[in-house]
This record gives structure tokens, sequence and C-alpha cells, in this order.
């Protein structure tokens, strides 16, 4: 069975429920925060194609390791910067 959840959109503008514009290869970085695309919406969302960990600074301020991450996988969260320490999945997207 197959299930499917509908979220609300009345968060604003970098609201990972928000659907994609743009996306773009991430090279994880210890000091580099991610690029605002040109209209200013930030990462809502990281394709991963390459399994594995994937350790994130949030739009929020906190920061998590998403783990056990596989290929193919869509994680929605609004993510600043992919940090290169604890990341060790590779191919990742990040999506505007």
């Amino acid at each position: 069975m197959t299930m499917f959840t509908t979220a609300p959109r009345t968060v604003g503008k970098n609201a990972p429920t928000q659907g994609t514009y743009d996306s773009f290869s991430i090279t994880p970085s210890d000091s580099a925060d991610l690029p605002a695309n040109s209209t200013g919406h930030t990462v809502r969302r990281l394709l991963i194609t390459g399994a594995g960990n994937v350790a994130v600074n949030l739009t929020g301020g906190g920061t998590a390791t998403l783990t056990g991450l596989t290929a193919g996988q869509i994680v929605l969260c609004g993510v600043s910067r992919v940090l290169a320490t604890g990341t060790t999945a590779t191919g990742i997207l990040g999506m505007y």
C-alpha cells in the first residue's frame, strides 16, 4: 500500500514543502555555506545519489547528521551547509 500525505504550504518561500525550481551539485565543506538561488530561495531538499550519511547545518541554526540515507533518497529539510566532516554520502544535489 502506498500512502501520500499533504503538507501545508503556508510557511514562506524557503519552506521544504514548496516545489523544486532548480538544483546543483554540492561539494561538502566545513567552511562554506550553500548559495541561495537568484530569487533568494535556500536549499530545501537534498537528493542523495550515493548512499551514506550527510552532516548539515540547518537554516534554522541547528545541526544534524542524517544517517543511513540510500541512493535516490530525497530529504526534505532547509539546509545552509553540507559539512565535509561526518558526510559519507556521495553525489549530493541541493534543490531549491
